[in-house]
């Protein structure tokens, strides 16, 4: 009897061993191969003993950095930086643990995101001031940026961006967050290969980006380093909301709100209503930070086509480089009158924007 309880033992414990054996072998491989087959586009910079990936293209001032969404990685600005790089430096980059970099320490907030950035951008010789844009969650981190280092930052573009109210917003349906289980479940799921098979892939990459950058986003997503990134932004998510709530408004740092026209498409139509007048209400919150803020609503969009699927990418790019043009007019004009007083714009502007190829409509609703 104790034998075959034995055999039985075996089988139950043996069965799940192996299979996660065989996984972590798959994954370790496949992460090997993908780092022969993409390699590091930009530079990895140092920053005290580990590296970040910087990626900088285009000429000319103020340089503009790009903070993006949730997974953190630059390939998902492949339609955008390109275009904006025709006006400006621009520079995106893998946060701690994404893409191409190398993991940080916990906790992985928003204001140690920020540290994170700045100690990039001084190793690489990159000066300010910036123009920071920021994407979701990223929106967290140019804040945090924006409050601790203020003097490094000439304007800033929230792009869909995450308010610090949001989830005390939002219908009590949609305001949830991963339970600390689910977060730490989440990288051992990866190092078994379960993400690379696609059966848990809670951020899968966009379909739409560029395709070089479309594969080498899904071969990036599914590492266990940057499962496990994910997982520490997602814990320190609280304490980021904390801080960017505490960290007050712009005064008069020019800014730029980006809001898709229809953020939650996916919603049934109980949910989407008040999700949306949520969002858009917070958007406009948002806009209420700077005493020089437009706002502006991409035609068509949603919270990730607003950056990664053509044209409302292309109409997000020529909003961003307005808005460059626009900060680089007024440093110009500091410049050349340093004693004139500035009058700031009082009222936020809404324009609607859409983009046809080269060819980009607005209509401006002022309110």
């Amino acid at each position: 009897m104790n034998r075959w309880l034995a055999g039985i033992l075996a089988v139950v414990v043996g069965i799940p061993l192996f299979f996660a054996i065989v996984g972590m072998l798959y994954q370790l491989l496949s992460t090997m191969r993908d780092e022969r087959l993409y390699p590091v586009p930009g530079q990895l910079v140092d920053i005290g003993g580990r590296r970040l990936h910087l990626l900088c293209v285009g000429e000319g001032s103020p340089t503009v950095v790009l903070e993006a969404a949730l997974d953190g990685s630059a390939v998902n600005w492949g339609w955008i930086q390109p275009r904006v790089a025709t006006v400006a430096k621009t520079c995106a980059y893998d946060r701690a643990g994404a893409g191409w970099s190398d993991s940080g320490p916990s906790p992985r907030d928003a204001r140690a995101i920020a540290a994170d950035l700045k100690a990039m951008l001084d190793a690489a010789h990159i000066p300010g001031p910036y123009v920071l844009v920021g994407h979701s969650l990223g929106g967290l981190d140019v804040r945090a940026f924006a409050h601790d280092y203020p003097d490094r930052v000439a304007g800033i573009v929230l792009v869909e961006a995450t308010h610090p109210d949001l989830w005390r917003q939002l219908p009590a349906a949609l305001a949830t967050m991963p339970s600390d289980s689910e977060l730490t479940l989440l990288p051992w799921l990866s190092r078994v290969g379960l993400a690379r098979l696609g059966w848990i892939d809670p951020f899968p990459p966009s379909p739409d980006l560029p395709p070089q950058h479309r594969v080498a986003a899904r071969a990036l997503a599914a590492s266990t380093k940057t499962m496990t990134a994910i997982s520490a932004e997602l814990r320190a998510l609280p304490a980021s909301l904390d801080e960017v709530r505490d960290a007050g408004d712009l005064g008069d740092v020019p800014l730029l709100v980006l809001t898709a026209e229809n953020t939650y498409p996916e919603l049934p139509d109980d949910l989407s209503f008040a999700a949306e007048r949520a969002w858009r209400m917070l958007q406009e919150d948002l806009c209420g930070l700077s005493r020089d803020c437009t706002h502006r609503l991409i035609a068509g969009a949603d919270h990730e086509t607003i950056v990664y699927k053509r044209p409302y990418s292309g109409a997000t790019a020529v909003a961003i480089i307005d808005f460059v043009e626009r900060v680089k007019m007024r440093q110009a004009s500091a410049q050349s009158l340093p004693c004139a007083p500035r009058e700031p714009r009082s009222v936020p502007t809404t324009a609607r924007l859409t983009d046809n190829a080269d060819r980009v409509s607005a209509v401006a609703l002022i309110h």
